[in-house]
């Protein structure tokens, strides 16, 4: 083994998949650990208890390894069971780490025989309070959260509090999820996204599942703003937020109004969750009304979910007007419903035309939602957007139309089966490709691309 020299085995190295033999291999011997622990370490992905276990050995006999991470991928975890790899010593001293973040004697012991009884989140969260120059996050929180909260929040507070958690000020990105389990999945709260808010370097933050509930106080968001504007430590430097499966009932205004160099804002809305208020497009225009100069990319919904009704009852706002966007001087990326793009009401005709309510700045148009018989309309609203190019829309590259234009299966003759399965492909109506084919042409002539998409016609939403 002396006689193979470094190069040889930093390639073997590259054929060990598990990452508890990659931790493994770092405590070989002095060797293996100079050749192994910073280039492992620097980026990793742990996927249960025995990994972070042995991770954190690693860690305790050289602390100095937990500020070569990096990049943490915590997002693909699986419960399990594990047996402890520490000793007494290694253990003691994780208990000293756990006392460092803790804000009583209570608590301190409370973590360490939740260590000691392998509760998963209470390693994650220990890990994390060490990772003191990571820039990447990817982690999926348990159902119960006794630790995570704490550990950002003091984080980010550390000056108001007895511990000493100074982590965190170059993390840059965030994405955050939920573990499966057998339940449904849990979700998280604007409050629980605020620390990331706070963290001085951070850019961009994606969250699964966030529920941000309605409130009576309509000035509960402007105190927020208010807040902001007086003291800039308030602000946030976020510059990217994408919010899945989630449910806004206030347009995220707490949120947005910490971000002055928003520049893009994806949002996808779910009607599925047991708190579930409608979808507000009022909201999101008020909350985005500070932010029509930076933001460039506007996502109000990605193929999400919209019901009738919701658990609060009958759902009368989710179809309503968002407002016009001409004022969003910034803004390329578009995509959002046709009900909320365009104020039609129970009329054929939009109150104001299309080339009035967008910017000349964009450069892709996504409308959702767009059922058969308000394609006509979309289609001439889109005629007159071209034909206003070369003076106003001059950037335009692109328009997809996303909406309710398959073949029913009960339409579908033999020729649409595959003959193998018996199944049948979902397929666009022929008479809606001919509707379309005036604006496809109009497009063609301008130098537009055009994009038909139905979500049950698989072949059709794949993203060119």
């Amino acid at each position: 083994m002396e006689n193979i020299p470094n190069d040889v085995i930093l390639l073997i190295g590259d054929h060990l998949e598990d990452r508890g033999d990659c931790y493994n291999a770092v405590l070989v011997n002095s060797r293996f650990h100079a050749l192994f622990s910073r280039a492992l370490f620097r980026s990793t992905a742990l996927k249960n208890l025995t990994q972070l276990q042995l991770f954190m050995k690693a860690i305790v006999r050289q602390p100095s390894l937990a500020s070569v991470i990096q990049c943490l991928d915590l997002s693909r975890w699986e419960s399990a069971p594990a047996q402890s790899f520490l000793d007494a010593d290694e253990l003691a001293q994780l208990s000293i780490w756990a006392k460092s973040v803790s804000r009583s004697e209570e608590e301190h012991i409370q973590w360490e025989q939740d260590l000691l009884k392998g509760n998963e989140e209470a390693w994650i969260a220990l890990l994390l309070s060490r990772a003191n120059n990571i820039r990447q996050l990817k982690l999926a929180y348990p159902r119960e959260n006794n630790y995570l909260d704490q550990i950002f929040d003091r984080a980010v507070n550390s000056g108001r509090q007895p511990v000493q958690c100074h982590g965190f000020l170059r993390l840059e990105e965030a994405y955050l999820s939920h573990m499966e389990d057998d339940e449904s999945k849990g979700s998280l709260s604007p409050a629980q996204l605020l620390p990331f808010f706070r963290m001085p370097s951070m850019r961009k933050v994606d969250a699964d599942t966030v529920i941000e509930p309605a409130t009576s106080n309509g000035d509960s968001g402007r105190e927020t703003d208010i807040q902001a504007e007086e003291d800039p430590t308030q602000c946030s430097s976020i510059t990217d937020l994408t919010l899945n499966s989630s449910n806004a009932a206030q347009g995220l205004e707490s949120l947005t109004t910490l971000c002055p160099s928003l520049k893009s804002l994806k949002y996808q809305h779910s009607d599925d969750h047991a708190l579930a208020s409608g979808f507000q497009p009022t909201s999101f225009f008020t909350s985005l009304a500070t932010r029509k100069l930076t933001l460039e990319t506007l996502w109000l919904d990605n193929l999400g979910t919209h019901h009738a009704f919701t658990a609060s009852g009958l759902n009368e706002s989710y179809d309503g007007y968002f407002g016009s966007l001409a004022d969003f001087t910034a803004l390329k990326d578009l995509r959002i419903r046709l009900p909320n793009l365009l104020d039609v009401g129970y009329t054929f005709e939009p109150s104001t035309p299309l080339p009035e309510i967008l910017p000349s700045s964009i450069e892709r148009i996504y409308i959702e939602s767009c059922k058969e018989n308000s394609l006509p309309m979309l289609i001439s609203q889109l005629q007159l957007v071209l034909e206003a190019r070369k003076e106003r829309f001059k950037a335009l590259k692109r328009v997809d139309i996303e909406g309710f234009f398959h073949v029913d299966d009960e339409d579908l003759d033999d020729s649409g089966a595959d003959g193998a399965s018996g199944t049948r492909e979902r397929v666009i109506k022929e008479r809606v490709l001919e509707m379309a084919q005036p604006l496809r042409n109009g497009c063609e002539d301008t130098g537009v691309q055009l994009y038909l998409r139905d979500r049950a016609c698989a072949q059709t939403m794949v993203e060119v």
